[in-house]
């Protein structure tokens, strides 16, 4: 690998779900698991339509079979 954008890229190859945390309070989230990612964009565009200033993000969930699960922010 040469550098970050490669590990991500190979990473994202091994993506097994996603998931929309969203920041509700003090050590406090909110989150919701998907397949794909497109549901998991649209669940998060439904929270911040009716709260513009959301604080939430998606992730995937990657399990590299070499490597420990990994959680990226793909939004």
């Amino acid at each position: 690998m040469k550098n970050f954008q490669d590990y991500e890229k190979d990473l994202l190859q091994y993506t097994e779900s996603f998931m929309v945390t969203e920041h509700l309070g003090r050590g406090q989230y909110n989150k919701t698991s998907f397949d794909f990612q497109n549901d998991a964009e649209k669940f998060r565009d439904n929270i911040k339509s009716t709260n513009p200033l959301a604080r939430i993000a998606v992730y995937a969930i990657c399990k590299h079979p070499t490597r420990p699960a990994v959680n990226l922010i793909v939004s």
